[in-house]
């Protein structure tokens, strides 16, 4: 019997998926090509001992959230290969027992025989993004929403999430649509949302939104350091302001000693005045940030008088930020892990209060 023709574009997502996992196998590795079929192929991986064994690879040329649920868990280790997967499919496909790689190196491989994992980043968007008629989750407006949606237990509605966030309901549905195609909150059709994925959301947010990229950010110098700036800002008569990043995280888990510290204000100029900061290029150890969204000055507390952003915004900097912040940004979340749904809001009436 003939053998079936593998198409082109399956041979080549697989040579690619090859030559992306050689690049990154540690030194001695070796992966040979054991087979190919129309859905893939399978793999040889031989061990610096020369122990050997062989791995079906599934080629997928897309992947979404829900067609990886759809997958179920594989009977044995394989390998799902694609040109690219984004983060809430590459976490489906982990949950479900799946080794995977893209094109653009984004890897996880568990591998029993010969005992191997290896796991590696690669493009956080897609590199070669299709044409959607759906909302994007970039920018304020979807930002906020899902801050939103991160903060506050369900269930809630289009009709409130739209009036808590004065965005329009048509736009709050299209987004709650794409979420749940997401998998990242569970929402029947024209319903309410029932269920928010809230760290994977969080993830999610990160793709897009950055400290320093998303909102409008000047550097400083503060005479007296970075500790004394926020002493004396505490004490000033300065209204609508809050500290995020290292400054913020510190308060709440210890990673490093902070150093710079991160300041939302709808009034740059005016704490710069007030508290004699100087302008730099780059460097300094005050940064004042022009918020995306006024959800910055929202769910605030204190500490010694000093006003501090939510959890989740200080999550959202820390992960986009600089120097140690990602590792900050980690930290807090094993906090709200083993904390939730305590600094969550009860319901969207809620949001003004303090977590």
């Amino acid at each position: 019997m003939a053998r079936k023709p593998v198409f082109q574009a399956t041979r080549r997502v697989f040579d690619d998926a090859v030559a992306a996992i050689e690049a990154r196998l540690p030194r001695a590795w070796k992966v040979d090509v054991a087979s190919r079929s129309t859905e893939g192929g399978s793999l040889r991986f031989t061990s610096p001992d020369e122990v050997a064994g062989e791995v079906p690879v599934c080629v997928r040329r897309e992947v979404s959230p829900r067609a990886a649920v759809a997958m179920g868990a594989p009977g044995l280790p394989t390998i799902v290969a694609s040109s690219w997967l984004s983060p809430r499919t590459r976490e489906v496909l982990n949950e479900s027992g799946w080794s995977y790689i893209d094109t653009t190196g984004n890897a996880h491989l568990s591998i029993d025989r010969p005992g191997l994992f290896l796991r590696t980043d690669g493009a956080p968007r897609d590199p070669s993004p299709k044409r959607s008629t759906g909302p994007n989750l970039r920018g304020p407006r979807a930002w906020a929403l899902q801050r939103t949606l991160v903060e506050v237990l369900p269930p809630y509605g289009v009709t409130e999430l739209s009036t808590a966030r004065d965005i329009d309901p048509g736009y709050v549905s299209r987004l709650l649509g794409a979420l749940s195609d997401e998998l990242l909150i569970d929402r029947p059709a024209r319903g309410r949302v029932q269920t928010v994925q809230w760290e994977p959301l969080l993830r999610q947010i990160a793709t897009s939104y950055s400290l320093l990229g998303s909102n409008e950010t000047a550097n400083w110098v503060a005479p007296g350091g970075a500790e004394q700036f926020l002493r004396d800002l505490s004490l000033s008569k300065l209204k609508r302001w809050a500290v995020t990043g290292s400054f913020a995280a510190s308060r709440l888990v210890s990673v490093t000693a902070p150093e710079i510290a991160v300041v939302f204000t709808e009034d740059p100029e005016r704490i710069a005045d007030t508290m004699r900061l100087r302008p730099v290029r780059n460097g300094g150890n005050v940064v004042t940030a022009l918020p995306y969204d006024r959800i910055v000055f929202e769910r605030t507390w204190k500490a010694d008088d000093i006003v501090f952003t939510s959890i989740a915004q200080i999550v959202m900097d820390c992960t986009t930020g600089f120097g140690r912040m990602p590792a900050e940004a980690d930290a807090l979340l094993d906090r709200m892990r083993r904390r939730a749904p305590q600094w969550q809001a009860g319901s969207l009436s809620e949001l003004a209060k303090s977590p």
